[in-house]
């Protein structure tokens, strides 16, 4: 399994919340014989769990949801899978696989699935920060196409 490597952003992007983390080296896997690319740069707020549910499920950088989140929030941002009920099944499997129990993990599942959709489609802000992110990566010698953008 990757290894995530993450580091916390001082300034977050303007499109994330105000605490996020960044990829610090690019992340693959493979998924239904598509290889997924998350790109070092890339911010993310963590697992969206609502305070009120911490208690029962944990909280949003709880590290074995980060490697899960990570690429949920990828998949959210570029639709290299473009089936969101996929994407968030992507979700559960990798918690499991990060030792997230099954319960936990399906119930995280139903959240994604009821909330989920107000997230899939990008607005302004999200392309406007894509477009921020690939030049980052064009930037340091990389192209942002091999990651799905």
């Amino acid at each position: 399994m990757a290894t995530l490597q993450i580091i916390p952003t001082k300034t977050p992007d303007a499109n994330k919340l105000e605490e996020a983390y960044e990829v610090a080296a690019d992340l693959s896997i493979t998924s239904g014989g598509k290889a997924i690319r998350v790109p070092r740069f890339f911010q993310y707020d963590g697992a969206s769990i609502p305070a009120a549910a911490w208690q029962l499920i944990g909280t949003p950088f709880n590290p074995r949801f980060m490697f899960a989140a990570v690429f949920h929030d990828w998949l959210y941002h570029v639709h290299v899978i473009d089936d969101r009920k996929a994407v968030d099944e992507l979700f559960c499997k990798l918690l499991v696989q990060w030792d997230v129990g099954k319960t936990k993990a399906w119930m995280m599942l139903q959240a994604v699935r009821l909330a989920g959709e107000a997230y899939w489609g990008n607005d302004p802000a999200d392309a406007a920060y894509l477009k921020r992110l690939a030049k980052r990566i064009r930037d340091d010698g990389r192209k942002p196409e091999d990651y799905g953008m």
